[in-house]
């Protein structure tokens, strides 16, 4: 016992001169839960859901950093929490910097209320992990390693081979990120393609847009292989103590069964003016058309209309609540299905 105090000291000794100074620790999180509800045919249905997130960063020099998290996010009041990763940096210079450890890569998240969540839906390419190193030089980030989807065990294997690729062009106030990601699944067929660009563009003080571009390919060693492409536009404009959201996506799917579209329908169209009352309340009001369905085929569209009231208390934390009708357009709808419904909501959401 007295060997090993002694080697845990002398080991400690030794690495004192590389943390001269205590690390300085810091955590930072967001908070979000809501509650809907849906009134079909007369009788009220409702759900909860629930996002924890907690970031944990410890910077120990001016060139060795390091971060961890942890998130609850799913239905209800009591999402279980589950460990994000973690990963160490060294900082070479100011542009220069080399990662080990956890890596998670999203592209082309949507700037659309109900689709916001790169978890979940995404134009470009939704949330991925990855345990392997990564190199960030000017801009440029590569990313090598293991994948740890949950998606990976399937009936073909659960071992992936991951490569992402994306970087961020400045151009002014203007910023342009095109990527590319590769999977694959060190099977004989069985290999994934994501890859696009998203371009957010800033006109002052009058607004913003993105544009976004995604590109969906699987099994790509098939003389034919299947490919959607995603599309979409979202402007955000300012004037005054008016503004105006919008979004148009489209997507173009070759095979409905052969790449899964990260949104859960082929088109949509959404758009919200809202009003200022003052400065802190805030009244929009929301249409919305939806073909509900991947199937262009389909004859399922629904418009959702209705207005939306938006609170904020301070910078960090902020509450909102909606109330709108569900309208089925739709030859393929029957019975009950025809109704017009009517939803409900709130949510609160913080930062710190």
């Amino acid at each position: 016992m007295k060997k090993t105090i002694e080697m845990v000291l002398a080991t400690a000794l030794a690495a004192s001169p590389l943390f001269a100074e205590a690390p300085k620790f810091s955590v930072a999180g967001e908070v979000e839960f809501e509650a809907n509800a849906q009134n079909v045919s007369g009788t009220w249905y409702h759900d909860y859901s629930s996002t924890f997130n907690l970031l944990f960063a410890i910077q120990f020099t001016d060139k060795w950093s390091a971060e961890a998290a942890i998130s609850a996010d799913g239905d209800g009041t009591a999402p279980g929490f589950a460990y994000d990763g973690a990963f160490v940096q060294y900082l070479l210079s100011e542009k220069v910097a080399f990662k080990v450890g956890d890596f998670t890569y999203a592209e082309g998240a949507f700037r659309y209320y109900n689709y916001d969540d790169p978890a979940d839906y995404a134009i470009g390419m939704v949330e991925r992990g990855v345990r392997g190193f990564e190199v960030n030089v000017y801009g440029l980030v590569v990313g090598l390693g293991l994948g740890t989807d949950a998606d990976d065990c399937s009936e073909e294997g659960c071992t992936t081979y991951d490569a992402h690729v994306a970087y961020d062009l400045a151009l002014g106030e203007h910023t342009i990120r095109p990527f590319f990601n590769y999977k694959s699944y060190q099977t004989e067929s069985h290999n994934s393609l994501r890859a696009g660009v998203t371009a957010n563009l800033v006109f002052g003080s009058f607004g913003s847009a993105q544009l976004a571009y995604g590109l969906k390919s699987d099994y790509l060693t098939e003389d034919e292989p299947k490919m959607t492409h995603a599309f979409a536009v979202e402007p955000e404009l300012n004037f005054g103590k008016v503004s105006l959201k919008a979004t148009a996506f489209y997507a173009i799917i070759d095979d409905e069964s052969a790449t899964d579209l990260e949104v859960p329908e082929y088109m949509f169209f959404y758009v919200e003016p809202s009003f200022g009352i003052t400065d802190k309340f805030a009244l929009g009001i929301q249409g919305e058309y939806h073909t509900m369905a991947l199937d262009s085929d389909a004859s399922l569209a629904q418009i959702w209309a209705g207005p939306k009231a938006y609170y904020t208390a301070t910078e960090n934390l902020g509450f909102d609540a909606y109330v709108r009708a569900c309208i089925p357009l739709g030859d393929d709808y029957e019975g009950d299905d025809k109704d017009v419904s009517v939803g409900a909501g709130a949510s609160v959401a913080m930062s710190f």
